[in-house]
């Protein structure tokens, strides 16, 4: 793998790492659902060349839309809104490689090995030592919010699997159109002063908005397509492991937020636990590699 690749996969990580604190910011200002809609609809007005009927799979996409997209996204905008420690919510949306793993044992028969169970029981432990901080303890219905949108989105992942075939854009298009509706829904049941809040937005907001719509979404997914296209997934996955990495550094310059003890040692065994799986699938291909298989 190439240097100019390897830059870039950490590029997309970074991306998608400092998206946390980045959403935090806009999400001071905006109520989570209007920021939610804002974001869906750049997202689907400047994928709309991509937004075309694909036969036989219409049904799947707009379960995908609502799982990746609308469900999910409506937790974790709830969540990101209340939480006060999202370095901590970055570490536990890592979650979802683990539950994936273990829906992936059930409903695609790719059973895990010793090595991705003893992986998937670490990282779960890092995530009680996080939780377990008596402050992160205060905001346990976040973390459930967090646990629960990562779940949705790894039964997302067990959809997607089925219509891999789908151009990245033209699937985003889609599941940003079924999202839309989603959020217009919410924000008119829970929120108030909607266009007002548009109104008054200034450009630290709009600035937010746009990250989270053009960089996180279609040049984050479109990005981390890109190497997928060209490299085994078991070659790209461990880069992932960098993003709360950067969504903790990205916290900590522009939220001021502190880092325990607690959740630092936490954060290295969910991350220790990441890894094992990354790096025996890794481990794997490069065997399967040498001996032609």
């Amino acid at each position: 793998m190439q240097i100019k690749y390897i830059l870039f996969a950490f590029l997309v990580c970074m991306i998608w790492g400092v998206n946390f604190a980045v959403m935090k910011v806009g999400l001071l200002q905006l109520d989570p659902y209007i920021f939610g809609l804002l974001r869906f609809s750049i997202v689907l007005v400047v994928l709309l060349p991509w937004l075309k009927i694909v036969p036989g799979a219409m049904f799947k996409l707009f379960v995908l839309g609502m799982l990746i997209g609308g469900f999910q996204f409506v937790l974790v905008f709830l969540a990101m809104d209340m939480t006060e420690h999202v370095s901590a919510m970055s570490v536990v949306v890592q979650m979802n490689v683990p539950i994936s793993l273990i829906l992936a044992h059930f409903f695609l028969n790719e059973r895990m090995s010793y090595w991705r169970t003893g992986g998937v029981l670490i990282s779960f432990a890092g995530v009680v030592i996080i939780t377990l901080e008596p402050e992160i303890l205060e905001e346990g219905v976040v973390v459930l919010l967090v646990l629960s949108a990562t779940t949705l989105y790894s039964i997302g992942v067990i959809v997607m699997r089925k219509i891999t075939a789908i151009p990245v854009f033209q699937t985003q298009a889609w599941i940003s159109f079924y999202s839309v509706p989603v959020f217009v829904i919410m924000t008119l049941l829970f929120e108030e002063n909607q266009i007002a809040q548009v109104m008054n937005m200034d450009m630290v907001v709009i600035s937010s908005v746009l990250y989270t719509s053009i960089l996180s979404t279609i040049v984050g997914y479109g990005g981390m397509n890109y190497l997928l296209r060209r490299f085994p997934v078991t070659l790209i996955s461990p880069f992932m492991v960098s993003v709360p990495v950067f969504a903790t550094i990205s916290s900590v310059l522009f939220l001021g937020e502190e880092l325990s003890a607690k959740f630092i040692l936490g954060s290295i065994v969910t991350l220790s636990g990441l890894g094992v799986i990354h790096l025996r699938d890794w481990q794997l291909k490069r065997q399967a590699k040498v001996l032609g298989i």
